[in-house]
C-alpha cells in the first residue's frame, strides 16, 4: 500500500505493482505518508481518501505466480517448499491444479482457509483482502454466518481499478482525468512515454497457451469476482 493521505494505492500481487509504485513516486505531488507492500486497510481507513487498486486477468495471475516460483521466489513458493509440494511446479497445469484444490488451500496461504476456498479462488481472495477494510474480520464474519463471501463486494473501498493489461493508459486516466490535482502532468507524460512495463520474471510467459480447458473452466467459476472485470474473449 502507498498511502498519500488523499489517495492510496492498494498493490495486488503480480499485477504490475512495481511499475505503479515507480509511477507514483515519480509523478505524485503529495507526500507519501506510509508504504507497506501488499498490506490491508484496517482501522486506519479514511472515507475521504481515494483508494485504487491494480488488477489482472486471473489466468495471467496464475501464470505470473507460477513463473515467479520457478525462480524460487515468493511466499507461496516458500510455503509449498516447506510442505514438500514443489512437484506442482513440474508444469503450469499441475501448479494451477494445486492452487485450485480446496484441500490445498491452507498450504498456499494459512489465511486462505478451506471454507473460503470452497467459494472463491485464491486470486479473487487476494483481490478481496486488499479491496475491503478489515478483510479478515469481514470475510470471517461472512463464513461464520453462512453469507456468500462474494456479497462482500458491495463493501469494497476502492474507487478505481487499474488493469495490468492496460496499465499505462489507466494510469494516464487516473493522473490526468480522475485525480489530476495530485499529479505533475509533465512528469506523467514523461514517465509513461519513457518507461516500459516492468516484468519481474525472467522466464517467458509461454504457459497460458498450455492451460487445459478444464482448468480454464474451473478458473472462470472460482475466479468469477475477477473475471467479471473483463469482457469475454
Amino acid at each position: 500500500m502507498h498511502d498519500y493521505g488523499k489517495i492510496a494505492y492498494l498493490d495486488l500481487h503480480k499485477s504490475g505493482s512495481t511499475y505503479v509504485s515507480r509511477f507514483l513516486r515519480f509523478c505524485c505531488t503529495l507526500e507519501e505518508l506510509r508504504f507497506s507492500k501488499h498490506d490491508w486497510v484496517r482501522d486506519d481507513y479514511n472515507p475521504a481518501c481515494f483508494y485504487f487498486i491494480s488488477i489482472r486477468n486471473p489466468v495471467g495471475l496464475y501464470s505470473s505466480l507460477y513463473r515467479y516460483g520457478l525462480e524460487r521466489k515468493g511466499g507461496v513458493f516458500h510455503r509449498l517448499e516447506h510442505q514438500n509440494l514443489l512437484s506442482c511446479y513440474e508444469s503450469f497445469n499441475s501448479f494451477t491444479r494445486l492452487l485450485l484444490d480446496v484441500d490445498a488451500a491452507t498450504s498456499i496461504d494459512p489465511e486462505y482457509t478451506t471454507e473460503i476456498a470452497r467459494q472463491i479462488g485464491f486470486m479473487s481472495f487476494r483481490f478481496m483482502t486488499l479491496s475491503l477494510q478489515n478483510p479478515r474480520r469481514q470475510i470471517g464474519n461472512a463464513v461464520r454466518s453462512g453469507r456468500p463471501i462474494r456479497s462482500l463486494e458491495k463493501n469494497f473501498i476502492t474507487s478505481f481499478e487499474l488493469k495490468t493489461e492496460h496499465l499505462a493508459d489507466n494510469l494516464r486516466t487516473l493522473a490526468t482525468d480522475i485525480q489530476p490535482q495530485y499529479f505533475d502532468r509533465e512528469k506523467v507524460a514523461r514517465f509513461l512515454d519513457e518507461n516500459t512495463r516492468i516484468n519481474e520474471s525472467s522466464i517467458p510467459d509461454e504457459s497460458n497457451d498450455a492451460l487445459t480447458d478444464d482448468l480454464r473452466q474451473i478458473i472462470s467459476v472460482k475466479e468469477e469476482l475477477l473475471m467479471s472485470r473483463y469482457s469475454p474473449e
